[in-house]
Formats: C-alpha cells, sequence, structure tokens
C-alpha cells in the first residue's frame, strides 16, 4: 500500500513536470509572436515596382512600391490589394507595409472599405490598424489556434477582422515570393 502512495506520488509529480513543462516550452517558442516589437526605421522616400510579370491575382496585389529610409537602404515593401469581408460585393481596399526580410508587419492602412455599419466599420479606426504595427508575421486573429502574432477581434466584426488579417498575410506571402531573397532574409 505504501508503494502505491509513492508510485501515486511519483505519477503526479512527473505528469506535472510534463504539463508544466510543455506549457514554458511553447510560450518560449511563442515569445516573438506576443508583444510587438519597435520598428527602427522612418520611410524617407518610395519607388514603384513593376509587378505585371508577377502572380498578383494569386494575393490580389495591385501595386508594391520599394520603401527606402533616409540613408536610401531598402527597409521595406508597401503592398496595396484587396480583400473580402462581410461585404462581399464591394472588397476591402487596403496597404500592408512589410519589412524587406519578410518578417514584420510595419504598419497597414484601409484605403476604402463598406463594411457593416458601426461594426466592421471599425477596421479603420486607429485602434485595430495600430495592433498590426511591430507585428511578427503571420498574424492571426486570437480567436485561431494557428501559430502567429494575435489580433484581438473587433467584437462583432469577426469577417471583417479576419479578412484584414487575410490581406497582411497575403501582403507578406506576395513579398515572400517574389521580393526576398536568401541575402534579405537574414
Amino acid at each position: 500500500s505504501f508503494k502505491w502512495v509513492i508510485s501515486l506520488v511519483v505519477m503526479i509529480v512527473i505528469s506535472a513536470g510534463v504539463i508544466f513543462g510543455s506549457k514554458a516550452i511553447d510560450d518560449m517558442a511563442n515569445k516573438k509572436y506576443n508583444e510587438p516589437v519597435e520598428i527602427g526605421f522612418t520611410i524617407e522616400s518610395t519607388k514603384d515596382v513593376d509587378i505585371s510579370s508577377m502572380n498578383t491575382a494569386d494575393y490580389n496585389v495591385k501595386s508594391v512600391q520599394e520603401a527606402y529610409d533616409a540613408s536610401n537602404q531598402l527597409v521595406a515593401y508597401i503592398v496595396e490589394l484587396t480583400t473580402i469581408g462581410y461585404n462581399q460585393e464591394v472588397p476591402i481596399e487596403m496597404t500592408s507595409i512589410i519589412s524587406a526580410d519578410g518578417t514584420l508587419v510595419c504598419g497597414i492602412d484601409i484605403l476604402h472599405q463598406e463594411e457593416t455599419e458601426y461594426l466592421g466599420v471599425r477596421i479603420e479606426t486607429p485602434e485595430f490598424k495600430d495592433k498590426f504595427t511591430g507585428r511578427y508575421l503571420p498574424v492571426v486573429l486570437s480567436t485561431s489556434t494557428t501559430k502567429g502574432s494575435t489580433i484581438d477581434v473587433l467584437s462583432n466584426s469577426t469577417i471583417s477582422s479576419q479578412a484584414v488579417v487575410d490581406g497582411v498575410n497575403n501582403a507578406q506571402s506576395f513579398v515572400a515570393e517574389n521580393f526576398v531573397t536568401e541575402d534579405t532574409a537574414e
């Protein structure tokens, strides 16, 4: 009976170690996604990119600009694209600024949208848009179980929120596929 109690205690201790250890490992693995990082540059100039031969339709990309800092160093890509929200008749037009190495969101803007009045239209607010700045890619909604930087859902606007998240991730995928090389990824 005493051996049984000792065995039970050992099993409980091992189980607790596995549970709490896996949580700590998961937290460490996702650390870069938890908090936004500081964007260490200011865009001083831009240059249009010819994207006519690129796979723009796959990502709904309308235009791309290269963004340069004061020392004329390429720091980001400004991607204008569309994404479908709650109002499927009128796509959301947005820009997403993706770091030159394709790893960070440097900012987003909503250029045009006709989402639900009082609900989906909140994707245009600074409170929502600023949540993306400095986030490692990919970004995901806080309701998602997928690995990535979490963005809080606008209450009662899940579809519109998801559309913006999809737009940001599409911009990153387009940049990664067409511009990021081993040199820029380092």
